[in-house]
């Protein structure tokens, strides 16, 4: 049994869950209609379920959906991501000058190799023979109080809006010089996902490598889309990002990953320098004229049911993130996917991860379409994070 939750509202559910990834969108049809695939879905997962019930269930609301779209004209179309997005770029992620006035700290400390400060000695040399290398300190500790609570408050904003995470670990800085690397590792207890935002004048680089490279998801699974005819190189095991001066590529931590080995300088103020952490704590973000304390008794009655037909659908595991747009009567209006890490658990006799897929999401996005939320002053929106394990 695997749990599908939200932390900061006291919800919990116990259930099997569901799945992962999102690149291309296709246009699915009314939750209605998918109810009745998930039906599908779920029978398929169970050897011994017997499709009399199912079958009559389904079938009953394959009538429904047809009723509906008379009277509707189609209904609302949900889309649902093809594919997971395990990394993401945010390019000129800090606004204004923020990037500049961080990495001009850096700087400032730097620009006299034989002046004798604090800051020269805050460094920890952190080898792990065969693993790390790098030179790393708290970003809190290193720059102005104010500077640093601006950065922590921009990634916090992300977080929330973006992800569905309310909490940000501390910041490491880390500066990569001649030699420093990070080899294939994983950072599962940290958090649903990891953050490298960039200070590197990247442009003007006196080295090789210091790009962060993330192991493509295709190869943890390499045997089921095996092409004999197929040239196989890194670019095919592995995406690479390039730390582009005030890039913040958020990634999926599970996946492994590691940092190019620098060769070509030992400068300090010519390396790699990034700010990196990890988005944790998984929670609800409301903005607009709806608060949290108003809608909470509404999710505490819709999501109880939703666990339990999420717990009829093959395992799965990842972390699942959508935005509600929500008008000033209560109706959900839209619904859009943001973050996804949601990865089905293979298995024999089980439908593809596709199906089982588009099940879940299209369980969870109608659940949320047909919720209704108290009326407000104004529009909402509502983002939604749902964990699964």
């Amino acid at each position: 049994m695997q749990s599908c939750h939200h932390r900061p509202l006291s919800f919990s559910a116990s259930g099997q869950p569901h799945v992962y990834r999102p690149t291309s969108l296709r246009s699915a049809p009314s939750a209605l209609r998918y109810r009745a695939r998930a039906i599908a879905v779920s029978a398929a997962g169970r050897p011994n379920a017997t499709s009399s019930g199912e079958g009559q269930l389904q079938q009953q609301l394959r009538e429904e959906v047809e009723q509906e779209e008379e009277e509707t004209g189609g209904g609302n179309d949900i889309e649902i991501p093809a594919k997971a997005t395990h990394v993401t770029m945010v390019d000129g992620f800090l606004a204004g000058t923020a990037a500049e006035d961080l990495r001009g700290v850096f700087d400032a400390h730097h620009a006299e190799p034989r002046r004798v400060h604090e800051y020269r000695f805050v460094w920890d040399y952190w080898h792990v023979p065969g693993q790390y290398t790098l030179l790393r300190t708290p970003a809190a500790d290193y720059f102005p109080k104010e500077q640093y609570d601006d950065l922590e408050a921009a990634l916090l904003t992300y977080a929330r809006r973006e992800l569905g995470c309310a909490g940000v670990t501390p910041v490491w800085l880390s500066c990569y010089v001649d030699g420093c690397r990070q080899e294939l590792h994983a950072d599962v207890p940290h958090g649903p996902w990891a953050f490298v935002l960039s200070l590197t004048r990247w442009e003007a680089r006196r080295f090789t490598g210091g790009e962060t490279f993330v192991m493509r998801p295709e190869v943890l699974d390499y045997w089921r889309g095996f092409d004999a005819d197929a040239v196989v190189e890194r670019g095919s095991l592995v995406q690479q990002v390039e730390p582009l001066f005030n890039r913040m590529t958020v990634f999926d931590p599970r996946l492994p990953h590691g940092v190019s080995i620098v060769e070509g300088t030992r400068d300090p103020r010519e390396g790699r320098l990034v700010l990196h952490g990890w988005f944790n704590e998984p929670a609800p973000f409301f903005s607009g004229a709806l608060t949290e304390e108003a809608a909470e008794p509404t999710l505490a009655a819709a999501l109880p049911p939703l666990y339990a037909a999420l717990a009829e659908l093959p395992r799965a595991r990842g972390m699942l993130t959508l935005r509600l747009t929500v008008n000033p009567r209560g109706a959900v209006e839209k619904v859009a996917w943001l973050a996804d890490s949601l990865v089905p658990s293979p298995g024999d006799e089980l439908p593809s991860p596709t199906e089982i897929r588009d099940a879940i999401m299209l369980e969870i996005a109608g659940t949320m379409m047909d919720t209704a939320f108290p009326a407000a002053e104004g529009p909402s929106e509502i983002t939604m994070p749902f964990m699964f394990d």
